[in-house]
């Protein structure tokens, strides 16, 4: 799901560091000390995600865990996609250091439309909180595919074929993680509500 260095042109490159500051700077508008914990462990749990990589063909795939942060976080997401990238980037060489700006949109755009998603669902009902979990997590991997996508199309019309590759190989990540997501909000709900507070 990374876009690595010196792929991208440098206006593409330069555009994702513009767009990644100014979501990082809204993300962390008001934030409170006591905010600081829970997106120190969603961080974690977004890095520790793409330890495991499965291999299929010219990419790789691995648990993205961005719609879940964005569920759970909010609007504070965004200060938890740089970090994880960058931990990445430098410990796991996945990823790199001047398309770090470009990951962080790929990944934190889709997680703030898992958030509105999921809470604009349960307002609806609080009984379909499983369903929206389901929906919100299969979403932010769908849209970081889908965005990845797009990035690979700046490239040139040579990387075609891969960008649909990137884009099919994660319908199985997408399933999965609306899954897993359903079944942690809905734990979640149970164990410690407070969590899932929407945050503005």
């Amino acid at each position: 799901m990374h876009l690595m260095d010196g792929v991208l042109p440098l206006p593409v490159v330069a555009g994702g560091f513009v767009g990644a500051g100014a979501l990082c700077a809204w993300s962390a508008y008001k934030i409170k000390d006591e905010e600081i914990p829970r997106i120190a462990v969603f961080t974690a749990a977004f890095f520790v995600a793409s330890l495991i990589h499965i291999k299929t063909g010219p990419t790789s795939v691995h648990l993205v865990l961005n719609g879940l942060v964005g569920v759970v976080l909010g609007r504070r997401c965004c200060l938890a996609f740089p970090i994880g990238l960058f931990l990445q980037a430098v410990l796991q060489e996945n990823g790199g250091v001047s398309v770090l700006g470009v990951n962080t949109c790929i990944f934190a755009i889709p997680a703030l439309v898992s958030w509105r998603l999921y809470h604009f669902l349960c307002r609806w009902n609080e009984h379909w909180r499983f369903a929206a979990g389901v929906i919100s997590g299969a979403m932010g991997v769908l849209l970081s595919a889908f965005l990845v996508a797009i990035a690979l199309r700046f490239i040139g019309e040579g990387f075609d074929s891969i960008a649909k590759f990137v884009f099919l190989a994660h319908i199985p990540v997408m399933l999965i993680e609306g899954a897993m997501t359903g079944l942690i909000v809905q734990f979640l709900a149970r164990a410690q509500p407070a969590l899932l507070k929407d945050i503005r």
